[in-house]
């Protein structure tokens, strides 16, 4: 199974690559991200299957991924959304003027940078259906899905909810989005708790990320100032 699921990265990375040699308005930096990025979700993707494996669990047993009750998940997924997003942006303003106070440099995440500075209509097409549907799911699995659950059978479930959120601010590497997108992820486990539906939280993220992007397209000082 691994090696079906990095096959099928490395075909995708290499198709990539040619369309790029050949002409695909896209640049290399961000072909690589988009390489890199296609070979974490498959990991991530393969580190959940062995979960489920060795559990003897089903996608819908494990995540509660069903269709029932879905437009009141999408709802709470929205309202989460949006609350998250006005957290993350007051918080996030915050801790840009503590660190430039510091005299430390404040930079956004090299995701957002690189969607700011496509010039062509297809990078940022791209990019915009990873951050909303590719990412939303496979985080969602990875640390709703799999790390919280994971942490919650051994631990107290306060540490197994900061513990997962913790991990998940600190892989997007970046000082000024830790705290904000940590206090999101604990936002979006107290999500999952409730709805006991790993759709909410990925209804939420996906929302989150887009509120962002519509952000970047239109209002792109208020994202570059206020929002990780």
């Amino acid at each position: 199974m691994l090696l079906l699921c990095l096959g099928m990265a490395g075909i995708a990375g290499y198709w990539l690559n040619k369309a790029i040699d050949a002409g695909f308005p896209m640049d290399e930096k961000t072909g690589l991200i988009m390489i890199n990025i296609l070979f974490l979700d498959v990991g991530i993707l393969f580190v959940t299957w062995m979960f489920l494996k060795e559990n003897a669990l089903s996608w819908k047993d494990a995540f509660g991924l069903c269709s029932e009750n879905l437009m009141s998940i999408a709802l709470m997924g929205a309202l989460t959304a949006v609350a998250g997003f006005f957290m993350a942006a007051m918080v996030g303003a915050l801790v840009a003027n503590v660190l430039e106070a510091m005299n430390i440099e404040v930079s956004t995440q090299e995701v957002v940078n690189t969607f700011q500075n496509a010039e062509h209509p297809a990078q940022k097409l791209l990019l915009a259906l990873m951050a909303v549907i590719f990412a939303p799911f496979v985080e969602e699995l990875m640390f709703r899905g799999v790390l919280f659950t994971a942490l919650k059978q051994y631990l107290p479930r306060w540490i197994a909810i900061w513990g997962s959120a913790l991990f998940f601010g600190l892989v997007h590497v970046n000082v000024m989005s830790f705290i904000p997108l940590t206090l999101l992820a604990v936002l979006l486990t107290r999500l999952y708790e409730r709805t006991s539906n790993l759709w909410a939280p990925i209804f939420a993220h996906a929302i989150f990320n887009s509120i962002n992007l519509g952000l970047m397209l239109w209002l792109p000082e208020l994202i570059e100032t206020q929002t990780p």
